[in-house]
């Protein structure tokens, strides 16, 4: 089973992608400080962490990402200003250790990040805001 991220650009447009994401590294552990966790993994469930996503360039590194800082808090994560692309990774409990372990996203959590994201695109349309009325 491969492991799938989810990626929200600086435009607002949600990409599923296989493979480790960009803010870990191949043992799973974080290559910046800035990740930062969505939802706690507990109970045996899973858990949502988010992180730097990959940049076009270094001015979309500092675009603020409205849909990406909407989607983080619809999901229960901390208020927060999301600049540039934000990745979105699964991890779980490690047992015995209370360590989080970075895992790929499950096919609920993918489902959920997709509604969630459809319905921040849609509120910002119905606001005005999207571009779609």
């Amino acid at each position: 089973m491969a492991s799938i991220h989810a990626v929200i650009h600086c435009d607002g447009h949600l990409e599923f992608r296989e493979g480790t994401p960009d803010s870990v590294d191949e043992g799973g552990l974080p290559l910046h400080a800035d990740t930062f966790i969505i939802q706690r993994a507990g109970w045996g469930g899973p858990g949502l962490h988010g992180g730097k996503g990959p940049a076009c360039d270094l001015a979309d590194a500092s675009l603020f990402n409205g849909t990406a800082t909407s989607v983080v808090s619809a999901l229960g994560g901390r208020e927060q200003s999301i600049l540039g692309s934000l990745v979105i990774g699964g991890d779980h409990d490690q047992p015995g250790h209370g360590a989080m372990v970075p895992c790929g996203l499950t096919t609920a959590q993918q489902h959920l990040i997709q509604d969630v994201h459809r319905a921040v695109l849609d509120h910002a349309c119905a606001d005005g805001n999207g571009g779609g009325g």
